[in-house]
């Protein structure tokens, strides 16, 4: 077992004490908006709630603490997506898409709404399967249901235990946070542990040691990867920082040092480089961002508050870990990892953690929670609401949120019935078609004769992995000089008709060829790039090209050739065994003879059901 005193069982922070792509200062991911274990079985007088050392992925959580807690009439909900009597609403929608923004981040644009919410009617037509074969009786739509009404239970307790003790932002306060919004600062920054250790560092700098000197020192101690950059953190904007924190360096002017600072991380000593600042003297653009501004502040408040409430409790309690078995269950599960941060590779990935089964037995304790087991079952039981930013590594952060979550939902039973609660009941309705999704697709997965599908399969997956080349067939207009190419340009940008823009240019000022190239080819211009004309639009252009004549291009047909299906025969029927979860979901949605072409959407709900952030 490896120990960690109650002093270190806290949620991870990324890894550092400061802003930028590794030094993780900023707002982080966290449990309490989204992972949700089983209780553990231990017999604790008052069970310790999840530990947020955060500012919970601000904008994307916060929405899941406050767009959830409202209770809603689910049957006058309008609809935002619909296929053959099947519909998603409103409600069901922004409780789906926030806690799956929460899992990892990605761009939330009216695209991805679309693609969510066709995906959640998907496994809705799934469910139904599974709700004809009586497969709600399983343990495992059961412990899934049960998992999600915990992950309500701790927002609800943390609704009620500390919300109404965060003061609302005054109009000075959200004033200046436009102006920090509009705000960039090049910062760096010494870090340390304790304010005693700030204080000691802070006393050197008064006395003329070098900055960078302590900073580069502090950032190898904490262990933080490019310690040698001597804590230089980029620039950094409004909502980057604990709230604190923020306050101290905007008071900062250029080449100011701040007095220690405490974050949730630590303590802070900053250095402010450079600003750079954006007025606006129109009233139109603060009242345009206000209602936003208002609920970030708040929001942040809300989140620190909720940190510090459960940090109290929870370093009274002690965690040790057995690394071997924790190891093992790494190997097993890392190969499933998403490959990317898209939505298809999460959603890929929320569907498989479901059916992995580790060759290690459900009852063995992977960790001892003040000297009670927490074990492997009850840690894969939770793994499908892990944000996946706490997966990626080693399982070690997973398993603490796993553990703190489990410990906080019976807090919030055991103080306020959580359950009982009306957000709480409607989560667990949802839950329902979730559980239901994945039991259907085990028990069809089960059953499912690949040997009819590689034909099938080489098709829908041709273009993506078996294609041999393609090929274009293009226009090379080149120009005698650059002047005669820009000035082409431009007029082009202006009348929207290249073949007018052409006709208007002196004699000889150009020629053109027309070509024909594979991706085999070394090219010097993009031509696989660029669409294909489409003769009932503007045209699609390209250039000029200085290494070509200052040649301006122009694609008018491409044609794509495919490996043979006897070439690849054995790759396919490879993929078809790992991506058999994958095949499952697509041949119950054929079953039903769904077509995502055929789902009405109702974009203008899409778009207005919660603020894009």
């Amino acid at each position: 077992m490896h120990h960690f005193p109650a002093s270190h069982f806290h949620l991870p922070a990324r890894s550092g004490p400061g802003p930028g792509p590794d030094s993780g200062f900023g707002p982080v991911p966290g449990s309490g908006s989204g992972s949700g274990p089983v209780p553990v079985p231990v017999t604790l007088p008052l069970p310790l709630p999840l530990p947020l050392h955060i500012t919970v992925i601000i904008i994307a959580i916060s929405l899941m603490v406050a767009a959830c807690s409202q209770p809603s009439d689910d049957n006058t909900m309008p609809v935002v997506a619909e296929w053959s009597g099947s519909a998603i609403d409103t409600a069901h929608f922004r409780h789906e898409y926030i806690y799956f923004s929460t899992l990892a981040p990605f761009p939330d644009n009216e695209e991805t709404r679309e693609y969510y919410a066709k995906m959640m009617l998907e496994r809705m037509i799934i469910a139904d399967f599974g709700r004809e074969a009586r497969l709600d009786t399983l343990r495992q739509v059961r412990e899934s249901v049960k998992r999600r009404k915990e992950m309500a239970m701790r927002r609800h307790y943390l609704n009620q235990m500390v919300r109404p003790e965060v003061a609302e932002p005054t109009e000075a306060e959200i004033r200046e946070a436009f102006r920090r919004a509009n705000t960039q600062l090049n910062l760096q920054q010494i870090y340390a542990s304790s304010k005693q250790e700030a204080d000691s560092l802070y006393a050197l700098l008064k006395q003329g040691y070098d900055f960078d000197r302590l900073a580069t020192e502090s950032m190898r101690k904490a262990g933080v990867p490019g310690w040698q950059n001597a804590g230089h953190m980029g620039w950094v904007s409004f909502n980057d920082f604990d709230e604190e924190a923020e306050e101290a360096v905007f008071s900062l002017n250029r080449h100011e040092i701040s007095w220690p600072v405490e974050s949730l991380r630590g303590w802070h000593i900053f250095r402010v480089h450079d600003v750079v600042e954006t007025v606006h003297f129109d009233q139109s653009t603060y009242q345009n961002a206000r209602d936003n501004l208002k609920f970030s502040v708040f929001q942040r408040r809300f989140n620190e508050a909720s940190a510090r409430f459960i940090r109290d409790i929870v370093l009274q309690h002690d965690l040790a870990v057995d690394m071997m078995v924790l190891s093992a269950l790494w190997d097993k599960i890392h190969p499933s990892l998403p490959r990317d941060g898209t939505p298809i590779e999460l959603a890929r990935f929320n569907r498989e953690i479901n059916f992995i089964k580790p060759e290690i037995d459900d009852s063995t304790p992977v960790a001892i929670v003040d000297g009670q087991p927490y074990t492997v079952g009850q840690f894969m039981a939770q793994m499908p609401d892990i944000p996946l930013q706490w997966i990626g590594s080693d399982f070690r952060h997973a398993l603490e949120i796993a553990i703190r979550d489990s410990i906080l939902a019976a807090r919030a039973q055991h103080e306020i019935r959580a359950d009982t609660a009306p957000e709480v009941i409607r989560d667990r309705k949802f839950a329902e078609y979730a559980g239901l999704y994945y039991a259907t697709l085990q028990f069809a997965s089960d059953t499912l004769n690949l040997e009819r599908l590689p034909v099938k399969y080489y098709d829908h997956w041709k273009d993506e992995v078996f294609v041999d080349y393609r090929t274009s067939w293009y226009v090379q207009y080149n120009f005698s000089d650059s002047l005669t190419a820009v000035n082409a340009i431009r007029e082009f940008k202006q009348n929207g008709d290249w073949q007018k823009t052409l006709e208007s240019l002196p004699e000889g000022s150009f020629t053109v060829e027309r070509k024909m190239a594979t991706t085999n080819d070394e090219l010097l211009l993009p031509v696989h790039r660029l669409p294909v004309n489409d003769p009932s639009t503007p045209a699609k252009i390209m250039g000029p090209f200085a290494r070509a004549n200052w040649a301006v291009i122009k694609t008018e047909r491409r044609e794509t050739t495919y490996k043979p299906f006897e070439a690849v025969e054995e790759e396919v029927e490879q993929l078809l065994k790992d991506r058999k979860i994958y095949v499952v979901h697509r041949e119950l949605l054929d079953n039903k003879e769904f077509r995502s072409e055929h789902v009405t959407l109702n974009r203008q709900m899409l778009n207005s059901v919660l603020p894009f952030y």
